[in-house]
């Protein structure tokens, strides 16, 4: 069973721009399938389980997702039954660091033939953040601090829209991660890994817990983040002078920024916690979750079947 969900609002209508090419591209191709549009926050999380629901030995089932990151964090949200089913992603976001750190093809008909003839379907950790009494999945990165803090206020941002529809939306991120780095405070924080190693830091920028190697449209946070390693790679960043941020920030789009150790910490571990002297904001693959003073993040038991284009794609 082949079931696309579409999110036709991704990126100002692009979404729904990009379903029309792979709908003809499946007519052409005489493919049966089933398609489902998003109606609103959450949906994709509800289609996804009752999709995934009626999966078994004798109906494996591809779920695609049609939209940006945030519309494949809420079908992964809902999916349950790994072992009979498949995920693929068709991006049409902006931010696209799920497609760009499982180097999936971005092209939607590339993206679909791949999905109509798998070369390989590889296994992916998928993460779990949790956070009082929220619970959220994640497959690129979860974080609190200044990057969650960017989502948070972007998603309610009126201009981020008009930037979209003028493929633009990245200026939004810039123009609120500008005033975030001027104004944000954090206090101090304590992080755990896998509950035993303890770490005290005066003030943060921000923590990421990171599945694959991107996240916030292209920085490279994690150069060794590895989405099936079994282990979750973390980046903390220590407060710091606003110019030195200004100074350090751009060299993270090519991982250049880990090398300043007095104030970028990276850890690998299977679970990590975080207390917050106030409260943060924390996301999960890039959509706002939660104001909250603790984070606890680790890795689902079972990984998820991904499909991938080639050898040279896989992580």
């Amino acid at each position: 069973m082949l079931s696309f969900i579409v999110n036709p609002r991704s990126s100002s209508g692009r979404g729904m721009k990009i379903w029309n090419q792979v709908a003809a591209q499946l007519q052409v191709e005489h493919i049966d399938y089933n398609v489902y549009f998003t109606e609103f926050p959450g949906h994709a999380t509800r289609l996804a389980a009752e999709l995934s629901a009626v999966a078994n030995a004798d109906m494996l089932c591809t779920i695609v997702a049609v939209g940006g990151d945030g519309t494949a964090n809420e079908v992964i949200h809902g999916l349950h039954n790994f072992s009979y089913i498949r995920f693929a992603y068709i991006p049409s976001g902006s931010g696209n660091d799920l497609a760009r750190g499982l180097q999936l093809p971005t092209k939607p008909l590339t993206a679909l033939h791949s999905i109509l003839h798998p070369e390989h379907i590889v296994p992916v950790n998928v993460g779990q953040m949790v956070s009082g009494k929220v619970t959220r999945r994640f497959i690129v990165s979860t974080g609190i601090g200044f990057d969650a803090a960017v989502c948070h206020e972007a998603e309610h941002s009126p201009i981020k829209r008009i930037l979209n529809r003028l493929k633009l939306g990245k200026l939004t991120y810039l123009g609120i991660a500008l005033k975030n780095i001027l104004f944000l405070k954090t206090g101090s924080v304590v992080l755990v890994t896998d509950d035993e190693h303890r770490f005290q830091f005066d003030g943060i920028l921000f923590a990421a817990a990171m599945n694959l190697r991107y996240e916030g449209g292209g920085f490279m946070f994690c150069p060794n983040a590895d989405a099936g390693d079994d282990y979750l790679d973390i980046c903390l960043v220590e407060s710091m002078p606003t110019l030195r941020i200004l100074r350090l920030l751009p060299t993270a789009f090519s991982g250049k920024h880990v090398k300043y150790t007095d104030v970028v910490h990276i850890f690998r571990c299977k679970k990590a916690a975080i207390h917050a002297a106030i409260p943060l904001a924390i996301h999960t693959d890039g959509e706002p979750v939660a104001i909250s003073s603790d984070w606890t993040v680790t890795l689902l038991k079972e990984k998820l079947p991904v499909i991938y284009r080639n050898s040279s794609s896989v992580p």
